[in-house]
């Protein structure tokens, strides 16, 4: 994008921030249904208490495709690397892992993906913090892209993060740099109450009108004993900020520009001086990418229409089995109040007397059918078909199956739906933790060893490398699938032990490598004596052979 001339430059940021958050409100009335949907199984109209599938079913499907305890990482070299920067991989990985989980980046990224199925896509920021790496959860209403029939961050000439922060925290930041302008802006900006990050719905919306003339008659639904919607209050005064970043032609790389409401330009600043050059801070997760919508589609919004279609055969069983517990009655030839009357047989040794000849009263209880909740079964089975979850994924037994092998190979081709998805989230891991590494190589400067001794910063170690997720280790899926392939290759001696215990990540792994190191070399000092005693053994029956006969004559 090329940029106007400097003085024209904030009038020009405004305005593509402007495109960049336009359609933000119209997206966060569609995750409002969504997120109540998640969270209740019903959309945010809904006053009834409704049992949930979507949560169970989301949580599950989250599990299977991620595992933040088990994942780990490794570091791919270039073919021209140095022997010194190979034996530099061993340390940096541990490190790498060790951060990893210290930060919480694997519980951060977790919660993320469990929303990305929700709302299509989340996202994840790493900003450092006096040189700690810090990953923060962002919501995609935070977010704004200027071309939404574009796939991929890294692809939008300009995008935007909008975010709140307190008014002392604002002058800390500043006064950490320090602003020349800060005065000055201090005066300019506003500060707001924070608004609810869901749309709601006003009380008038929800009135249902049945006359107008001459009185308006109507119903309002509206629960004022509702349960709490799980959402953050804030009393606090904040700051609304905005950070655009805007591809500059003549730098190649992007422009970070901080927005203060209403429109007061802050910073404005190349990326190489806040990030990492050719970098974005931003990772997007998108589970189920789309090539001409950048959001993704929802794994709610495809659940939603048998969630509505159960919640509606459970409340038809629920009135089936209130009519059963209490059948309606016909009666003929009381007297009476039908009100009295009915109170009565409702209550426990209730009698009523009848004086007319013939009166009867019967019980209409209904029929109850043999397998009530089969369609109910048959609903959660469309969930599972919906999502790609077989019977043997989820631990269940499945019809017609022989023996483990055959299992294991029902899995292993009942799991393809979900292995793809799970590499699809994977390469949003991969990236994320890459740039956790190239932060480490910037701003961490303590000091690591190789096996042989050598120490260094991460700053010394190549730029030419790429971090993966170590043997798919992200997701349950493919667990077993490396474990039979790790131990295959200890039994043909491809690997040692302790790359057989690195395989498979057994706890306390560094305390059971120096255990292994103490029993090889005792198993060492026990080849070598016997060795020696071996030894000693055909020295003396060679010597034994060749010695002189001697004899009298």
């Amino acid at each position: 994008m090329k940029l106007p001339p400097f003085n024209e430059r904030y009038e020009f940021y405004v305005e593509v921030m402007g495109k960049c958050t336009a359609t933000r409100d119209e997206r966060l009335r569609l995750y409002t249904v969504w997120r109540n949907f998640f969270l209740f199984g019903a959309g945010p109209e809904t006053t009834e208490n409704v049992v949930n599938k979507i949560w169970s079913h989301l949580d599950q499907l989250t599990s299977l495709m991620y595992s933040g305890e088990t994942t780990r990482f490794s570091i791919d070299l270039s073919p021209s690397a140095s022997d010194l920067h190979k034996t530099q991989i061993s340390p940096l990985i541990r490190s790498l892992n060790d951060d990893w989980h210290l930060a919480n980046a694997d519980i951060v990224f977790g919660i993320a993906l469990k929303w990305a199925f929700v709302y299509g896509s989340m996202f994840v920021k790493l900003r450092v913090n006096q040189g700690q790496i810090e990953p923060h959860v962002v919501e995609p209403f935070d977010i704004g892209v200027l071309r939404e029939d574009i796939h991929g961050l890294w692809r939008q000439e300009a995008f935007c993060h909008s975010y709140y922060m307190s008014r002392s925290q604002f002058v800390y930041e500043m006064e950490q740099i320090p602003h020349p302008r800060l005065n000055q802006i201090l005066k300019e900006i506003v500060s707001v109450p924070r608004p609810s990050q869901v749309a709601t719905t006003a009380t008038l919306d929800k009135i249902v009108t049945s006359a107008s003339q001459p009185l308006v008659v109507g119903n309002v639904n509206f629960d004022l004993l509702s349960p709490n919607k799980y959402q953050p209050k804030v009393t606090e005064d904040l700051l609304q900020m905005h950070e655009l970043y805007v591809f500059d032609d003549e730098e190649k790389d992007f422009r970070i520009v901080t927005i203060a409401e209403p429109g007061v330009v802050v910073f404005e600043r190349p990326i190489k001086e806040v990030f990492i050059p050719g970098e974005q801070p931003i990772v997007q997760i998108c589970p189920n990418p789309a090539h001409d919508y950048f959001w993704g589609y929802s794994e709610v919004d495809r659940l939603i229409p048998l969630q509505k279609m159960r919640n509606e055969r459970m409340t038809q069983i629920k009135h089936l089995l209130n009519l059963q517990a209490n059948p309606p009655s016909f009666g003929s030839g009381f007297q009476g109040t039908m009100d009295e009357i009915a109170d009565t047989l409702d209550s426990p040794s209730g009698v009523v007397m009848a004086d007319m000849p013939g009166a009867k009263l019967e019980k209409l209880t209904p029929e109850i059918p043999e397998d009530l909740y089969k369609e109910i079964r048959e609903l959660d089975s469309m969930f599972e078909e919906m999502s790609g979850i077989s019977n043997v994924m989820q631990g269940k037994g499945e019809m017609g199956v022989r023996s483990k092998g055959h299992a294991e190979q029902l899995a292993r081709l009942g799991a393809s739906r979900a292995k793809q998805r799970a590499l699809i989230i994977e390469d949003s891991l991969e990236k994320i933790a890459m740039l956790f590494m190239q932060l480490k190589q910037a701003y961490d400067k303590s000091r690591l060893q190789t096996e042989t001794g050598i120490q260094f910063v991460a700053d010394q170690f190549t730029d030419k490398y790429i971090v993966k997720v170590d043997a798919h280790s992200n997701s349950p899926i493919f667990m077993e699938d490396q474990r039979a392939l790790a131990f295959d290759l200890f039994k043909n001696k491809v690997i040692s032990r302790e790359s057989l215990l690195d395989l498979l990540d057994v706890p306390m792994k560094e305390l059971l490598k120096h255990r292994l190191k103490e029993i090889e070399a005792a198993e060492k000092a026990q080849q070598q004596q016997e060795q020696q005693a071996h030894s000693a053994e055909l020295a003396a029956k060679h010597a034994s052979k060749v010695s002189p006969i001697r004899g009298g004559g």
